[in-house]
């Protein structure tokens, strides 16, 4: 057992995961030096419609994402603030507990249970036996679910005596958006504020919220026009249900410098022996009908299962939406894929704006600066579901493809209610990453019918549309066109492919005219060929088979030409350099030629006509120079190209774990599955048993050998930080999915 805690099963067979971490966490790196890991480690409930971060604290972090990314109970950047107070009186008096944060009695705290869809604390107050469940539904249609959870706190007499507990649950409301935090700590200003209503008799209290600039701004004339903020927010609410035993409960509401207290108390009696159940039902809504959020409550209450020992109340519906291993004879396998199939579902969001669900990058992007960046990390998200839930991979699809101008090009994410800012970089690859869901998903589901499906634009209030297929048709003349080729006939790297920082001890102003991207190029021999087999079995389910036919031979003839190119370069060479910066082809500015970078190499691992044998000696490359001695995964850098060894510059990246499983896998199937269980989270626990990040859940990359952070994540933040990156759980679960179960195709 480590430190942090370990694995289990609950008596559904579902995975748990028994923290034992405790709070305030801290750990050591190999320096000796403070891990700076975050204090108090969180674990994620969520459906379609909200998301909730639950901390060993006690404390959690309402979520919505649904307009734009804001927390619901702002409480300092990138924390939540509520507050659970027991009280317990007997013929000795009163003594008061505070369950969350800081101020809480810590010895009280007797197990902390995160399992899917609930979390579970356990307190032992003098006599009292204290359970508190935390509960969120799962999404069982697309695009919908109820975006509320359900706390069922339960109250036991463990001694000889009565005594009456009275039990307060307050929540703040406090609508941030992830986007203006920042600022927000500076200045101290919202742009926000509620109108809270108390219904006494339906024991509710609401703080309907409204959007108030706090500077001259131009607001759109509908709340579904593309903004740079939220118009429209949800309200926020706070239920409380009596005990069916009896007892006495109030909702009210205080006014405190950081916003409206939402509060709701009990007091019930409780006989030795007797335990009674208060339960509240926290929520949004996007609805102003008060019918609407009554539904939310009875359907919450309705569909709550009774929770022996101190599970979640909708295990039997997340069993329903995750797929059954009951099969998988590997336990380890079993547990940590139903997990990522679940974190999946959970960190899913439906947009109001592009009307899709799609699968968030978390961690930093979303969860910190509320953007959504960038949609090749949505594709890659989609890739797993493409097995597990297909209508909702190709809702993702549908999502990064209405981020489409009419050129082709794929905005790189929004902000806001839809806005997509200029940002600061020009990506080359999101026309491949779209190709290569698209092939995916037509291989697998056979729904050639996707193609003749309608989807608009961006911005998507214009209402202009195009058939999935002309979209593609677009895309491909933008990678062609815009994008285009260099003077070594490499696909261009504009200023960004995946290594959104390759640039930066460079100009991008100069070199992005004629940079070129060794990964780009290997990722379209890798891609190209599958995706045409899949267009030309859709032939005859196309308006126009001629305009097919021309968009096929177009793709084979770039095909060819790029690999002829790239296979010139490959001449002499056992590995793919990284890129080509210069214009005359300078060699100061030609990368990864003499130190193997990891990133050309899993593609072109998975090139089919590249020669087994040439990917037999290439493997054996990289695990000499960037896999065989580490403990993690294959890091991308034999030697660091500029910094120290961190993050883009020497870490372990799961985007090039995926690919590369994939592509030994062509020719090593038994290698392929051994590097997939090298990745897994009890792998990291036992190479790295005192850091919690990285036991259930990852940031996009961890530190190799080669940093002083080894095993930790790269340090964007030195405040609180939620590292629940939607890359780990997709590519493992892909991985396993098309090379443990299924064939490498």
């Amino acid at each position: 057992m480590h430190r942090v805690g370990h694995w289990g099963w609950d008596q559904h067979q579902l995975p748990v995961y028994h923290y034992t971490g405790g709070y305030p966490f801290a750990a050591k790196d190999k320096a000796g030096q403070d891990a700076k890991l975050p204090e108090d480690p969180c674990f994620l409930l969520g459906n379609y419609r909200a998301t909730l971060f639950v901390h060993a604290s006690g404390g959690y972090q309402f979520i919505t994402g649904e307009r734009g990314w804001a927390r619901m109970n702002h409480g300092g950047k990138n924390k939540g603030w509520n507050q659970s107070i027991v009280g317990i009186a007997s013929d000795d008096g009163e003594a008061l507990y505070s369950l969350v944060g800081e101020n809480a009695c810590k010895e009280l705290v007797t197990a902390q249970t995160f399992g899917i869809g609930y979390a579970s604390l356990q307190y032992q107050l003098q006599d009292l036996q204290l359970s508190k469940v935390i509960s969120m539904q799962p999404s069982m249609e697309l695009h919908k679910g109820n975006p509320s959870f359900l706390v069922q706190v339960t109250l036991t007499n463990k001694g000889k005596l009565p005594f009456t507990v009275g039990y307060k649950e307050e929540m703040l409301a406090h609508y941030m958006m992830m986007n203006d935090q920042n600022a927000a700590e500076t200045t101290g200003e919202s742009l926000y504020r509620n109108q809270v209503r108390v219904d006494s008799e339906r024991n509710v209290v609401k703080a309907d919220i409204f959007y108030e600039p706090t500077q001259l701004q131009v607001l759109p004339d509908e709340i579904q026009e593309v903004y740079t903020h939220d118009i429209a927010p949800p309200s926020l609410f706070l239920k409380v249900v009596p005990a069916s035993t009896g007892g006495i409960c109030t909702v009210s509401t205080r006014c405190q410098d950081r916003g409206d207290m939402l509060i709701a108390e009990c007091s019930v009696e409780l006989a030795p022996g007797e335990h009674k159940t208060l339960q509240f039902v926290i929520g949004l809504t996007f609805e102003q009908d008060a019918h609407a959020m009554e539904d939310q409550f009875q359907d919450m209450l309705e569909q709550a299962q009774p929770n022996g020992d101190f599970l979640g109340a909708y295990t039997e519906l997340w069993r329903k939406m995750l797929p059954d291993l009951a099969d998988e004879p590997d336990a380890e396998l079993r547990c940590e894929m139903l997990w990522n199939a679940y974190t999946l579902e959970a960190m899913a969001t439906y947009s109001q704006y592009f009307n899709e669900t799609y699968i968030p990058q978390g961690s930093v992007y979303a969860y910190h600066l509320g953007e959504n960046a960038s949609n090749r990390d949505h594709l890659q998200h989609c890739l797993p579901l493409i097995y597990t839930h297909p209508q909702l991979a190709k809702s993702c699809i549908r999502y990064a493809m209405k981020h489409t101008s009419r050129d082709g090009e794929i905005k790189r994410q929004n902000i806001g209610f839809g806005y997509s800012d200029p940002g600061v970089y020009m990506e080359s690859d999101a026309q491949l990453y779209m190709f290569q869901a698209v092939s995916e998903y037509l291989r697998v589901t056979k729904d050639v019918s996707f193609l003749n499906e309608s989807v608009a634009y961006y911005p998507v209030e214009i209402g202009r549309t195009d058939t999935v297929l002309t979209f593609l048709m677009k895309h491909w003349i933008y990678l062609r066109d815009v994008v285009g080729r260099g003077r070594n006939g490499l696909i261009r790297m504009l200023n960004s492919d995946w290594s959104d920082s390759f640039f930066h001890p460079y100009s991008p102003n100069i070199y992005k005219h004629f940079a070129q991207s060794h990964l780009n190029t290997a990722m379209a021999l890798a891609v190209f060929p599958s995706f045409i087999r899949e267009l030309k079995q859709t032939n005859e389910h196309v308006g126009d088979p001629s305009r097919l036919a021309h968009f096929i031979q177009s793709l084979s003839d770039y095909h060819d030409s790029v690999r002829t190119s790239f296979m010139n370069e490959m001449e002499g060479r056992i590995f793919s350099p990284r890129c080509y910066l210069g214009e005359h082809g300078e060699p100061e500015l030609q990368f990864g030629v003499h130190t193997l970078c990891i990133e050309p190499q899993p593609y072109l691992l998975q090139d089919e006509d590249f020669p087994v044998e040439r990917k037999r000696r290439l493997y054996e490359e990289i695990q000499a120079r960037v896999l065989g001695g580490e403990k993690y995964g294959a890091r991308t850098r034999e030697f660091p190209l500029w910094g120290n060894g961190d993050g883009e510059d020497g870490a372990v990246w799961f985007a090039h774990q995926g690919p590369l499983i994939v592509g030994i896998a062509t020719f090593d199937r038994e290698e392929a599955i051994r590097l997939l269980r090298k990745i897994m989270f009890h792998r990291f626990a036992d190479h790295y048993p005192d850091y919690w990040v990285g036991h259930w859940t990852f940031a996009d990359s961890v530190n190799s050998s080669l940093s002083t952070r080894e095993g930790l994540y790269s340090f964007w933040l030195q405040d609180a930080f939620h590292p629940f990156c939607a890359h780990v759980h997709a590519w493992q679960l892909y991985a396993y999915y098309r090379v443990y179960r299924g064939t490498p195709a």
